[in-house]
């Protein structure tokens, strides 16, 4: 059993109404923490399988780190849990957004994860309509969701870009909850010298986690930066 938020809604407009094109440039994040969990996109090369063996490593790997770091009562069936929830992103959430990066912001394995989501693409069109296609001013129309706060984010490299927060209604995709509320946390940039759109995403519907990992969520947006290639 998962504590996921489910069905989730449509975050996004159709990624077909805007020219995403794959950046050449990647993103690396120095130091990113304990708290923080990647997902591999892809399997080949690395030492795992597939998903369902890297979330039972990750699991193995994480329930380590829970005592560590977080301590409290470790219950006997945390690792099969903390797996089955990895294993549920990659069913659920994979492809809910497009990004190159996937991370889970993880820091106590005894509540559910807030999914993250991190691309860069090419830059396209004007500054204007990117603002409004990737920094999530579109909500208002394209969700009935509350219109987007906005307000300026500097990062270390990535300079000055924009951080906005709406809050999406569930109730199109679960009538049985009509008034919950999916939190979505949004910085984008738009990085001229690299001609290149960087996004990053991360939401849930337990609107107080959202703000509880808004301070870790801060210091991996200022710490995100471009790499001369895909590789990170």
């Amino acid at each position: 059993m998962t504590d996921l938020p489910s069905p989730m809604p449509a975050l996004l407009p159709d990624p077909g109404e805007w020219p995403h094109m794959a950046s050449h440039h990647g993103l690396e994040v120095s130091d990113p923490g304990p708290e923080w969990v990647a997902l591999p996109g892809v399997f080949e090369g690395t030492p795992w399988a597939d998903a369902s063996e890297y979330a039972e490593q990750m699991a193995s790997a994480l329930v380590m780190r829970q005592r560590e770091f977080v301590g409290g009562r470790i219950s006997d069936d945390l690792h099969e849990r903390v797996a089955a929830q990895i294993l549920d992103v990659y069913g659920r959430l994979f492809g809910l957004l497009d990004a190159h990066y996937h991370l889970l912001h993880w820091p106590d394995l005894r509540k559910p994860p807030v999914p993250v989501f991190l691309g860069i693409w090419e830059q396209v069109r004007d500054d204007a309509s990117a603002e409004v296609h990737y920094a999530g001013s579109f909500y208002h129309l394209e969700t009935g969701g509350e219109s987007s706060i906005e307000e300026e984010f500097v990062a270390d490299s990535l300079g000055s870009g924009l951080r906005s927060l709406a809050f999406v209604p569930l109730k199109q995709e679960a009538p049985e909850d009509p008034d919950g509320l999916v939190g979505v946390l949004t910085y984008y940039w738009r990085v001229k010298p690299s001609a290149a759109d960087v996004r990053l995403v991360a939401f849930t519907n337990e609107l107080g986690r959202l703000y509880a990992a808004l301070p870790d969520l801060d210091a991996f947006a200022r710490r995100i930066a471009i790499t001369d290639d895909q590789t990170g």
